[in-house]
């Protein structure tokens, strides 16, 4: 497949919102389904309408009671949950993207980010300072937006790498020796084609196959990585948001649509930010000429997107998805590897929405 064709396939599944297994979201749509014949169950925009106290503002507070929270249908959610109805709620919220970053407030900066803003995000996302600052170093302030997946991806490999007991990696597929190159490398010419998809492909496999997580889910940990990125480049002409974390008065309303300024991301809900984030990648990408290396550019293009599509033809990392799978369940098995692949290879842009 041509990159030119991968990135327009890619393009058509950005936005495409996958509901994890037992998620609240899927129970709620489900309970609603089964007491309420006949009509098609809300969709997931339908009930971000009634948590957000203005679906038009990126710093909407959420709704304590939404209208939902008064049917027989979600008692049964809270029931098939466990715990208290705002634990539920809140989950919910977090699902749908509605939680917000501002240090000290939705979030306890962790430390070695250099800016209170740049941590709230990554400290959100789950990111290591080492690997943030890596990946900038690596791509530069005006592109590293851009790899917000593969540093995520590069975080994943951490945690499988960490999950795993050095002898059963090979056969999960589990190649840390990406990690070791990544984390070494200077400049973007010195990250092979090869680790680039390796990453991405991690990515891939955890947003069409999202786990029941108990931490942020997958395209809101790397819109929150992309707005680390783009706080810690600064701004021409102030920031959007004052050091109190609210937006800027010139930024505090809805923005117009084509109006390019980039929002208070930290004040910005999760969902927000993803948008922003969507909407940059949109954009032409500036000029890149690191070293004049060939490589670079290309990683740039394909990881531009979130790649969701045509993994399995990426044969010889199709062992990130099959380990990405297993690490997360906890099986290491040759039996449950060949079954997991088989399910990588099931792989598909037609997910639930």
């Amino acid at each position: 497949m041509s990159i030119l064709r991968t990135a327009l396939v890619l393009a058509a599944c950005l936005t495409v919102e996958p509901v994890a297994a037992g998620s609240v979201l899927g129970r709620l749509r489900t309970a609603y389904a089964a007491q309420v014949q006949g009509t098609a169950a809300p969709t997931s925009e339908d009930y971000v309408a009634q948590l957000l106290a203005d679906p038009t503002s990126p710093y909407s507070a959420t709704i304590a009671t939404p209208r939902f929270t008064n049917e027989v249908y979600w008692a049964d959610v809270i029931g098939d949950e466990g715990g208290s109805e705002s634990d539920v709620l809140a989950r919910l919220q977090a699902e749908l993207g509605l939680a917000r970053a501002r240090p000290g407030i939705d979030i306890t900066p962790a430390p070695g980010f250099r800016d209170p803003f740049v941590s709230a995000h990554a400290t959100k996302a789950g990111l290591d300072a080492d690997i943030f600052w890596r990946m900038l170093d690596i791509h530069g302030h005006a592109n590293a937006v851009r790899f917000a997946s593969s540093t995520l991806g590069l975080q994943l490999l951490r945690e499988q790498a960490l999950a795993t007991v050095p002898a059963s990696r090979a056969a999960l597929g589990v190649d840390v020796g990406v990690f070791q190159r990544v984390m070494r490398a200077r400049h973007a010419d010195e990250i092979s084609d090869y680790d680039l998809r390796y990453l991405d492909t991690l990515v891939q496999h955890r947003l069409l196959h999202p786990l029941r997580e108990t931490g942020l889910p997958t395209a809101w940990r790397i819109a929150r990585i992309a707005a680390a990125f783009r706080d810690a480049q600064g701004y021409v002409g102030g920031p959007p948001c004052r050091s109190d974390a609210t937006p800027d008065p010139r930024f505090a309303g809805t923005l117009a649509p084509g109006d390019e300024r980039t929002p208070c991301l930290v004040a910005a809900h999760d969902r927000a930010v993803h948008r922003w984030y969507v909407d940059v990648l949109r954009q032409p990408p500036p000029a890149m000429q690191p070293h004049g290396g060939t490589l670079a550019r290309i990683g740039a293009l394909v990881a531009a997107v979130l790649p969701l599509v045509d993994m399995f033809a990426i044969a010889e990392v199709v062992e990130a998805a099959v380990a990405d799978d297993l690490v997360s369940a906890e099986a290491a098995s040759r039996a449950e590897a060949e079954a997991a692949s088989e399910r990588a290879a099931r792989l598909t842009c037609g997910m639930p929405t």
